[in-house]
């Protein structure tokens, strides 16, 4: 029978280790396993997470306007029908001035070309081959059925379009979300404000209205930046002498109302235009011009207009839209400022009290909370 080691044999071996005793709580694994199951819903309605925010951004900064037509007497549906409808109605116009005379173009390229093929047979080298294999006959027989048939090839290619860009369609939910929510953006707004005591109410609608402001700060300053890029490219277009120049800028100022990444698409479509319709240097020159202005756009003109518009630094603005588009592309690229805007304005408030407390330590002038 073993004996038990008496106190100098424990000594001499030395202190024990400390034990350390993980004791978890049914509340606790519950806590843990909501956080989990709310963070695999987030990925799988990631979509619909993705849309509600664009719409968010889209209440907040048409608010103003909609507000505005409110305080002149007209009822909250109507001043958001009729911004929502001047905004539509824009976009249809801007579309149909960018295609009708792309299409106008393919059609009148396609009924030339018969004509292009007889001047082609009565080329020297080309006239013996015609007359002993016909096959410039064939070619514009083929060419004539195929002009014929444009219609209907317009119509599967949009098909094919549609099937390729499905989730466009969810544009239409998106745009109806954004006017339901305008419409009733003040009352849910005072329904969530009467659920807190009034001095906290109170100072989350202050704060509100300048996110509100910041937001539509940040949807004016990126239409600025898109007119400006417009003006640009449509003066180089005319100089060079570039098809349809309106056109060519209408695109560019669309497409640019997506930062960073929708004036590289604009710059693509009208590089290609030009050097079908004007040439390789007109091109080339087109081509210059826009990638030093994306230059300038990106890293001079977006960050001085944010900053005039949203109060935002120039850092935090290229540095938002780097990471918004870097984590969701496109919307994210849309986005990055307004939100980056608007947190600053929540940062601030959150942090207005022990910004006070700090400057009177140092003797200083309380700042704005604003």
């Amino acid at each position: 029978m073993e004996t038990p080691p008496t106190s100098a044999a424990v000594d001499a071996a030395g202190p024990r280790p400390p034990r350390v005793l993980i004791e978890v709580s049914a509340g606790n694994v519950a806590k843990a396993l909501l956080v989990a199951l709310l963070i695999l819903l987030a990925i799988l309605v990631s979509d619909a997470i993705i849309s509600i925010l664009l719409s968010g951004v889209f209440i907040l900064g048409l608010d103003p306007p909609v507000s505005a037509l409110e305080r002149r007497g007209m009822g909250r549906g109507k001043a958001a029908l009729l911004v929502f409808g001047a905004i539509g109605l824009g976009v249809v116009l801007i579309v149909w001035l960018a295609v009708s005379p792309f299409w106008n173009g393919v059609e009148t390229f396609v009924d030339n070309l018969p004509g292009y093929i007889d001047e082609l047979a009565d080329a020297p080298g080309l006239k013996e081959l015609q007359d002993n294999t016909q096959v410039l006959s064939k070619l514009r027989e083929a060419v004539a059925d195929a002009a014929k048939s444009l219609p209907d090839v317009a119509i599967g290619l949009l098909g094919v379009a549609g099937s390729v860009f499905g989730s466009l369609l969810s544009l239409v939910t998106l745009a109806f979300l954004t006017l339901f929510g305008i419409i009733s953006r003040p009352a849910l707004t005072r329904s969530a404000l009467e659920l807190l005591p009034p001095q906290r109410a109170e100072r989350i609608d202050a704060t509100l209205r300048q996110v509100i402001r910041a937001m539509s700060g940040a949807l004016i300053g990126n239409v600025v930046i898109s007119v400006i890029a417009a003006s640009v490219v449509g003066v180089t277009a005319v100089i060079v002498g570039a098809p349809s120049p309106a056109v060519l800028a209408v695109i560019v100022g669309l497409f640019d109302l997506v930062p960073q990444i929708g004036s590289t698409v604009a710059a693509v479509i009208v590089v290609a235009v030009t050097l079908v319709a004007a040439g390789p240097v007109p091109a080339l020159i087109l081509l210059i011009v826009i990638l030093v202005y994306q230059q300038v756009e990106n890293y001079l003109i977006q960050p001085a207009v944010m900053k005039q518009a949203v109060q935002l630094s120039p850092y935090a603005t290229i540095a938002s839209v780097i990471v918004g588009s870097s984590l969701l592309g496109i919307p994210g690229a849309i986005l990055a400022v307004p939100v980056a805007a608007s947190l600053k304005v929540v940062a601030r408030a959150v942090t207005a009290d022990r910004r006070a407390r700090m400057a009177a330590l140092r003797g200083q002038p309380q700042p704005d909370a604003a």
